[in-house]
């Protein structure tokens, strides 16, 4: 009974080094190899100062099917700069790839190895059920991808997925350039006074914490610019004066309105109550009632050593 040990041995000893054989032709890297107008072995041209690789490297490029020349010169690592027009915009290959969400090397492969037209390869889109999704906007309904290519996006793919997902509307998400501060553009837009961010960047705005924002807006169906001027904030607040309760609609809420209740079965509404400041600060008055009445509550002074509590009163 032969060991399972020599067995595995005996399988990896029949198993080739090298499964990948197909992709490489090594008579390519055998022999003299011509470039730049001259001929000469691979050792040779391993050790010419315009090589910019060592000759291993070297010998896999050339087996693999590079131009001589370009084997030669191409620092490690170093990408062709490929550009391409579509929809009358140019980018390169990995602006491309950013832009649509398909990988690098699949635009790449498509093109060199399978032969298709640049056209073709985009157009065929990313792999993934994301990327597939149908949206419609101004009135046509095209997948994710190929609303990417829009001459109408102004951002990538992968920014205009998680806006969707945030709940922006399709157009805006296509359309609306990204904010320069990497604290604006977050969450769901919200538009007041001609600026539009996020909730949390209104609160951080306004010093209104972005929760007692959402309470008013979801407690009186309010939009965010009427949910600011009901809790006093405008782009100009003045200070106000006196305070009076007035029964409006939401349309009439003015600056430092403060909503109290909402009556949305009546004739005509909804209807808000709301705390009005004046506009005009009312005159002063004398005052009244005893003078200890309007002197701000203090600490009572320690008693002296030696006093009880309540000797001390």
């Amino acid at each position: 009974m032969t060991d399972p040990d020599t067995e595995k041995r005996n399988r990896r000893r029949r198993w080739p080094k090298d499964r990948r054989t197909d992709r490489y032709n090594w008579e390519l890297a055998r022999g003299p190899i011509s470039a730049f107008g001259e001929s000469k072995p691979l050792t040779a041209w391993a050790a010419d100062e315009r090589c910019a690789v060592g000759r291993e490297a070297l010998r896999t490029r050339l087996a693999l099917g590079w131009d001589p020349a370009d084997a030669i010169t191409r620092a490690r690592h170093e990408k062709p700069d490929m550009a391409f027009t579509y929809n009358e915009r140019t980018l390169t290959l990995r602006g491309w790839a950013e832009q649509t969400g398909i990988k690098y090397h699949t635009l790449y492969n498509r093109i060199m190895k399978s032969g298709m037209s640049f056209t073709d390869a985009l157009e065929k889109g990313a792999e993934g059920a994301d990327f597939a999704l149908p949206v419609t906007a101004f009135g046509e309904t095209k997948t994710l991808h190929h609303w990417a290519v829009d001459p109408r996006a102004r951002c990538v793919v992968t920014t205009m997925r998680r806006r969707l997902a945030q709940g922006w509307g399709p157009e805006q998400a296509i359309t609306e350039e990204p904010q320069s501060r990497s604290t604006l553009g977050t969450g769901v837009p919200h538009h007041a006074f001609g600026m539009s961010m996020g909730l949390e960047d209104w609160g951080r705005h306004t010093q209104i914490p972005a929760g007692n924002l959402r309470y008013q807006m979801e407690q009186y169906d309010l939009p965010l610019e009427a949910a600011l001027t009901s809790l006093g904030w405008t782009p100009n607040t003045d200070a106000p004066a006196e305070h009076s309760l007035v029964r409006i609609t939401a349309a009439e809420l003015r600056s430092g309105d403060h909503i109290l209740s909402t009556d949305p079965t009546a004739e005509g509404g909804p209807f808000l109550t709301v705390r009005r400041r004046s506009t005009i600060p009312a005159p002063p008055t004398a005052p009244h009632g005893p003078a200890h009445s309007r002197t701000p509550l203090t600490r009572p002074a320690p008693a002296p050593a030696g006093l009880s509590r309540r000797a001390s009163r």
